[in-house]
């Protein structure tokens, strides 16, 4: 006799076979299983904190690929370091457009000569802020004509999209430009000269021309307050990007310090001159009616 068909594993056998069936469908039917995304490199000579493995690309805030490798290149000639990154493209729907009409070619290619010709006309990397919670950063490409293409031209076999510092790099290059140390040198120096011109005895020779000295004091003293106010919102900047704690931020504040210091002898100096011109001759009055 044989053996009686046993119905629950029949059953069992069929759900599981249908099961794969879908699965395999959703998987081949989505193409992703066997997409070749093209792959490129790009080459940061800043710090990358805060880009990882799986970072997006974006174009213009769309996704357009992922970050799949993050390495590092040290130059024997004269130890300096490129992070090379390696992305892939493709995870946006792109569609080439020619006379309104979408244009059917390999998508891989289209990728790669699309690319390309937006190289030519301006487009470049750049690292930018994904979450300020979290501190996590982000490729973002976008139209910059004004930059040149910077290529490094290390050996790899993958095309090498051109990048651009940071906005806080950029910044932080023009702040170093500015010579501060000199120009708090050259306020230090015209305050002591002012000192020793109103202290001096020859200013007795120079009454006539006390109200020119007040208005030039008074136009001195605003033109370096409209400098401060420039200069505290570059600093403001400074602080918002690197932090409280940046030696950078910390030398800047000492030099606005000095600065308002300075606009305030200058303030303080034209007051006096037009409250008691005599000041210059017998000196500043005090609260008790004498002077000093």
């Amino acid at each position: 006799m044989s053996k009686p068909v046993n119905k629950t594993m029949i059953g069992i056998f069929v759900v599981v076979a249908i099961g794969l069936v879908v699965s395999a469908v959703v998987i081949l039917g989505s193409g992703k299983f066997f997409k070749d995304k093209p792959k490129f490199v790009m080459y940061f000579d800043g710090s990358v904190k805060g880009l990882v493995v799986g970072s997006p690309v974006v174009f213009r805030g769309v996704k357009v690929g992922t970050v799949t490798e993050i390495g590092m290149l040290f130059s024997k000639k004269d130890l300096s370091v490129l992070i090379p990154v390696y992305v892939e493209l493709g995870e946006a729907d792109v569609t080439m457009m020619d006379d309104g009409s979408p244009v059917q070619q390999d998508r891989k290619k289209m990728i790669y000569e699309y690319l390309a010709a937006l190289l030519k006309r301006g487009v470049r990397a750049q690292l930018e802020m994904q979450s300020f919670v979290t501190g996590q950063l982000q490729i973002a490409l976008d139209f910059y004509p004004d930059k040149p293409a910077r290529f490094v031209g290390a050996p790899s076999k993958y095309p090498e999209i051109p990048t651009i510092p940071t906005q806080l790099q950029e910044l932080t290059k023009r702040i170093e430009k500015i010579p501060i140390e000199e120009i708090a040198q050259k306020m230090r120096s015209t305050l002591d000269g002012i000192d020793r011109v109103v202290n001096s005895r020859e200013m007795t020779r120079m009454v006539a021309s006390i109200g020119q000295t007040a208005d030039s004091a008074r136009v001195l003293a605003r033109t370096m307050e409209r400098q401060i106010e420039k200069v505290q919102i570059v600093a403001g900047s400074i602080e918002n990007a690197a932090g409280e704690d940046s030696v950078l931020v910390y030398k800047l504040n000492k030099t606005l310090s000095e600065l308002e210091r300075t606009a305030r002898s200058l303030r303080f100096l034209s007051e006096t001159l037009e409250e008691q011109p005599e000041s210059l001759i017998f000196g500043k009055k005090t609260a008790k009616g004498g002077t000093k």
